[in-house]
Formats: C-alpha cells, structure tokens, sequence
C-alpha cells in the first residue's frame, strides 16, 4: 500500500467520522422533553391561592377594626 493511498483512506475516515460526530449532534438537538400541562388546572390553582389570601387579608382587617374598637371602648 502507497503512502497516498494510506493518506486517502485516512482523509476518508476522518470525514465519515464528522459526518456521524454532526448526525450524533443533531440527533441530540432534536431531542426535547414533551410536558403534559393544563393551563386550567394552574389557573384554577392560582385562583384559589389568589382568594385565599384575599380571605386571609379581609380576616386580619376586620381583626383590626376589632381590635381598635375594643381599644377605643377600653379607653373611654
């Protein structure tokens, strides 16, 4: 075997090489990750937390008012 011929064969392999190095990193680039959501259910959630907060926010309002009056009673 030649000294060109050994350097083709090598050329050759080389390239074969990159091409299944580029077709490996393609592969992987296609592949994602699918998430099963519902935009309902999330919704439905925040809306909950939404008003049980407003809730909690309206109960230590009115505890307030509460509070101040019993104190303005105390006073007088």
């Amino acid at each position: 075997m030649s000294l060109a011929t050994l350097f083709g064969k090598l050329q050759e392999h080389e390239i074969e090489l990159m091409r299944l190095h580029q077709h490996e990193e393609n592969d992987i680039k296609r592949k994602g990750i699918a998430l099963k959501a519902s935009s309902s259910s999330i919704q439905e959630e925040s809306d909950k937390e939404d008003l049980t907060e407003i809730e909690e926010d309206d109960d230590f309002r009115f505890f307030v008012k509460r509070f101040n009056k019993f104190l303005i009673n105390k006073r007088n």
